[in-house]
């Protein structure tokens, strides 16, 4: 946690604020400032009431004038540990007075840090690991149970001015299916002030679509690549072609100026070639980060059970592509939550990955129902018929933020509030054999 003590001199702050102002939000609610789009850490209340007072255009004067002249050296070493954080030089060991170090303790936030929209479930490949199951018997042609724009526009508004988040990922399904709703819904978002993010496989992009994109105001996109050859991705999606298409999306997205990044699913059909992902994304394409998750399974992939790489196998895989991203010189980050007792994200340089079910994320289907997130397949509720207070407060919503899913193993762990007990989905299709052999239970 972040907390105001005693330096001297702030003539810096003012335009120190003005810098991070596109990229920084203060939520009041539950003390949480959020980096978006998804980084976020506690400040304690008068933290976040100077930070809210900048951030909404307040001088250091004015402060001033609100605290006294005699809070100056606090406020200045409370602003330098938020510099700090922000430049990702802020540790626990820290001498920073205004730094205090907590341990990491369930229910981190009230409210979601990220929010992501899905605008339809239809899609035009049939990846074989989809968590919507789309064009596959799960579900064969993708559901017309699609909210209207105006509907939409109501539940952008919802996730900003109650949920109070302040950014928004547009998926799917294929999202750009929806090319007047996407662009719409885009609009709109930035006319709220919310960051806005794609997630495509990017094979429908063309230079008109992606310059109306970029003109409705798109920040950022994440495109999904699911290996380094044609054949690999090709076949993972079910379409021939498909590879070139979202490698020359990528590129039309770079060349505007839109920030780009690859996910890619890792999963036992790329596994092999996952470590040449790293070279992949800095010299065929020219980034300089990318993602990865752990194929989930759900969906599609509940028929594809063969894709599935255990959680007690993906260490060593994780460190292997690590290895190589520090040798190319790109940034890796990897998404999926995974048990402590078989790898430790933190200690690897990865960050915290625990379940953000109904706790960090809010997940809106194409129909208004909040789920627990994008690949589960039951809600805790819909936003056209319930507020979003009610359903976040829910019985089903605070199973899922308690980690009451979580193995006995689990709940009786130290590290629960790390890992969560990792995803509730990968146990309820693999059981517990991998957790009770570690454990040794």
């Amino acid at each position: 946690m972040i907390k105001t003590k005693k330096i001297k001199g702030i003539d810096w702050i003012d335009e120190f604020i003005e810098n991070i102002r596109p990229y920084v939000f203060v939520r009041t609610e539950d003390n949480i400032l959020i980096k978006q789009p998804n980084q976020a850490t506690k400040i304690n209340a008068t933290g976040s009431k100077i930070m809210k007072f900048l951030l909404d255009g307040g001088s250091t004067i004015d402060l001033l004038k609100k605290t006294g002249k005699d809070k100056a050296a606090e406020i200045e070493s409370f602003m330098i540990a938020i510099k700090n954080y922000l430049e990702g030089d802020l540790d626990e060991f820290s001498l920073n007075p205004a730094i205090e170090t907590e341990p990491f303790a369930l229910q981190f936030s009230k409210l979601p840090v990220l929010s992501e929209l899905a605008l339809t479930y239809k899609c035009n490949l049939q990846c074989k690991f989809c968590y919507a199951g789309c064009n596959c018997t799960v579900n064969p042609t993708g559901s017309d149970d699609e909210l209207s724009l105006d509907e939409f526009k109501a539940s952008i508004k919802t996730i900003f001015k109650e949920a109070r988040v302040p950014s928004i990922s547009f998926t799917g399904g294929e999202p750009t299916l929806r090319p007047k709703t996407l662009i719409a819904c885009t609009i709109y978002a930035k006319s709220l002030g919310m960051r806005v993010n794609l997630i495509t496989n990017g094979t429908l992009i063309t230079q008109e679509y992606a310059q109306n994109l970029k003109d409705a105001g798109l920040d950022s996109v994440q495109v999904s690549i699911e290996g380094v050859t044609a054949e690999t991705h090709d076949t993972l999606v079910k379409q021939r072609g498909a590879f070139e298409k979202s490698i020359q999306a990528v590129s039309i997205f770079k060349k505007l100026g839109i920030h780009v990044h690859t996910n890619s699913t890792l999963n036992r059909h790329n596994v092999k070639e996952s470590r040449l992902l790293p070279e992949f994304v800095k010299n065929k394409l020219g980034l300089d980060r990318f993602s990865m998750n752990l194929v989930i399974p759900t969906g599609s992939s509940v028929f594809n059970d063969d894709l599935v790489v255990k959680y007690s196998e993906v260490g060593p895989i994780i460190l292997d592509i690590q290895r190589e991203s520090k040798k190319w010189g790109v940034e890796f980050m990897w998404y999926s939550p995974i048990p402590m007792c078989m790898f430790n994200t933190i200690t690897n340089e990865l960050g915290n990955k625990g379940c953000a079910a109904c706790d960090g994320l809010i997940s809106v289907a194409p129909n208004g129902d909040i789920l627990p997130c994008s690949s589960y397949d039951e809600p805790v509720g819909n936003l056209q018929k319930e507020g979003f207070p009610e359903i976040w407060q829910n019985d089903k919503a605070t199973y899922f933020r308690n980690k009451e899913y979580a193995h006995e193993i689990c709940q009786g762990c130290e590290h629960l509030a790390v890992c969560n007990g990792a995803c509730p989905l990968y146990w309820r299709n693999m059981g517990y054999d991998e957790l009770i052999k570690i454990k040794g239970k």
